[in-house]
């Protein structure tokens, strides 16, 4: 049978029975997934028109897809992409609401001056003359003797694949100059016949919602071009237990999530070469850092081990392997470094944003708070180093929520009451272009969400346990007639993109005090332990912490209660450490060292976490 999707135009062969996100993902499209296509989030919505879908060729929604669908309007009707079953030729519209849309996150980047000690360097040597009058020396042991003459190397420190690759270069007779690349003082990765000395490393920051990929000049100490998408695989599910979840059910899917994620990073890497006109040849080294699912991924081990109890990774040292092996697009022998994980949720990118801060950062008590789909803490108090991870969820992310999305063009990102009592007045991410008019609002993105319930719990609108007062008598609040459940209007459905009121609910409500409630008790648990009450200093790691309002996050006590000037934004710093680690051996010893001294709490673990959980659910 055919089913064809619109407005793509794009037909693809179904079997009947087959899921209409199977079919979609068949015909190249990515549908979002929040729940993991579990008929739990009702993202994946998906439209039909009723007059022309005969009976039967749909299977009948159940009771639960339901209740995540809108009412049918203007003769069309909604389903699930991930629970609706095929059985006959069907047309499929995909609303704009409803697709990935791979555009480029909010990528903040800091360069940190530190001393340049790159892992490879470059050595060009002239080959001794006398060596053509020795026919019986090979090629592989002259240039080992001479480069021996200029470094500490081993006459055949060039291995068979190294001499294969150089044994392709262009023959112009007898090679007079020849420059090395050496990784470590200690091995040959690459030989050309030529003085060049240019030299280039890429940066990759493989986060669960967005890659990045920095692409730096090694030997001039700077960025030359950055690059970032959201994960492609985001459609198999927003969190790393719905990717988990998904690579269980059958061996393959493992090799499709490696696929999607290895194709992203070769995307960005054919990005970054094209904006610094280079090749992908000319890049040499490499650092990647993730959490541990992504690392897994990234490297093909099964993260299994990590979605159940103890949750324990494949390994946890970090270190090297070519990137031929790996299938990513750089120079092939070349190697890519991993930083070290510290537990199945503490990962390289916890490690890597830790390599940003100096020793006067961490002096005193200083807290690190990374928030995104998993809150990442890391305690620095009395010279020791204590972490957790609080399962936050994919709420701070804009996913789970009514009418949530992504940080992307048309996305509310800030609310504000101009009266305590009046509607609300919304900022939308523009789209950036020059001459672009103000898109019109699509949704509510992470930053979005915190700065709604901050506004609307600052003016008694929401009440300190987190339920929307009905005799506040704001004007904007409803009670939904399908669902029995408060709403507040944020933007009506003539001003919006979607046509359709942009709401934020009772249950958004809920999701929020969750996902803050999680992360504020692992909070309080690390400084319970470490016997303080008092931070000298907290620093919010992350992208999405760079766009968030401080005062807004102690409003809802999201965080203890501390002076705002003693909160900093430090932007990305995952992807900074990264770029650290790839200018600086010393670096690398430094995250060893670090993931050695960083001891982990594990919260699922607490007799008292639901305790301080509960307390910290208000508002």
């Amino acid at each position: 049978m055919k089913i064809t999707f619109f407005p793509d135009q794009k037909t693809v062969e179904a079997a009947p029975g087959d899921r209409v996100m199977d079919t979609a993902r068949e015909a190249g499209l990515s549908l979002r997934a929040d729940c993991g296509g579990k008929g739990k989030c009702g993202t994946c919505r998906i439209l039909f028109e009723s007059a022309s879908t005969p009976p039967g060729t749909l299977s009948k929604p159940t009771a639960d897809e339901q209740r995540l669908l809108p009412e049918e309007t203007d003769g069309k009707f909604y389903r699930l992409a991930c629970t609706t079953r095929l059985y006959e030729d069907a047309t499929v519209h995909i609303p704009h609401e409803t697709r990935v849309h791979w555009f480029s996150p909010r990528k903040p980047v800091t360069k940190y001056a530190i001393p340049i000690e790159p892992a490879v360097k470059k050595i060009t040597f002239q080959q001794d003359p006398e060596g053509e009058r020795r026919p019986v020396l090979s090629l592989r042991r002259r240039i080992g003797m001479n480069l021996a003459a200029v470094a500490p190397m081993e006459p055949e420190a060039a291995d068979f694949a190294v001499m294969a690759d150089f044994s392709h270069q262009p023959l112009k007779g007898y090679y007079k100059t020849i420059t090395a690349t050496i990784f470590k003082d200690s091995e040959i990765i690459q030989l050309r016949p030529n003085g060049d000395r240019s030299l280039y490393g890429i940066a990759l920051d493989l986060g669960t919602t967005s890659l990045a990929a920095f692409l730096c000049d090694l030997q001039e100490d700077r960025i030359v071009a950055v690059a970032s998408l959201l994960n492609p695989q985001m459609t198999y599910g927003e969190d790393v237990i719905s990717r988990i979840a998904h690579a269980r059910k059958d061996c393959s899917h493992l090799d499709d999530l490696q696929d999607n994620l290895i194709e992203g990073v070769n995307h960005l890497i054919r990005e970054t070469v094209k904006k610094a006109g280079i090749s992908t040849d000319d890049i040499l080294d490499a650092v990647a850092v993730g959490n541990p699912t992504m690392q897994h991924f990234f490297l093909g081990l099964n993260p299994a081990s990590i979605g159940e109890a103890p949750y324990l990774p494949v390994c946890f040292k970090g270190g090297e392997i070519r990137a031929r092996d790996l299938g990513i697009g750089i120079f092939p022998l070349a190697k890519i470094h991993l930083l070290p994980m510290v537990s199945g949720f503490i990962g390289a990118d916890t490690i890597a944003a830790m390599l940003t801060r100096s020793r006067d950062d961490l002096g005193g008590t200083t807290l690190v708070v990374d928030v995104g789909t998993n809150g990442e803490l890391v305690l620095a108090h009395a010279g020791r180093l204590t972490a957790t991870s609080c399962a936050t969820g994919p709420v701070f992310e804009g996913a789970q929520i009514r009418c949530g999305m992504r940080a992307s063009p048309g996305a509310i990102d800030n609310v504000w009451q101009v009266n305590g009592n009046g509607p609300l007045t919304c900022h939308v991410i523009e789209d950036g272009a020059a001459g672009t008019a103000q898109p019109k609002p699509a949704g509510i993105c992470g930053s979005g969400v915190i700065s709604i319930v901050a506004a609307l719990t600052r003016t008694g609108v929401i009440k300190p346990d987190g339920a929307f007062d009905l005799d506040c008598g704001h004007p904007c609040l409803r009670t939904d007639r399908r669902s029995g459940q408060v709403e507040i209007v944020l933007v009506p459905a003539r001003e919006s993109r979607t046509g359709r009121d942009i709401v934020f609910t009772q249950s958004d409500v809920r999701s929020v005090q969750l996902g803050k409630a999680a992360l504020r008790a692992g909070i309080d648990i690390l400084m319970g332990d470490a016997n303080t009450s008092h931070l000298d200093r907290l620093f919010l790691a992350g992208t999405f912490g760079s766009y968030l309002d401080p005062r807004e996050l102690l409003e809802i006590g999201m965080l203890p209660p501390m002076p705002l000037e003693r909160i900093k934004s430090i932007g990305n710093a995952a992807g900074d450490g990264a770029i650290l680690a790839l200018f600086s051996l010393a670096k690398r010893n430094e995250a060893v060292a670090l993931a050695h001294r960083i001891r982990v709490v594990e919260l699922s673990m607490r007799p008292d976490f639901q305790e301080v959980f509960i307390d910290s659910m208000g508002f």
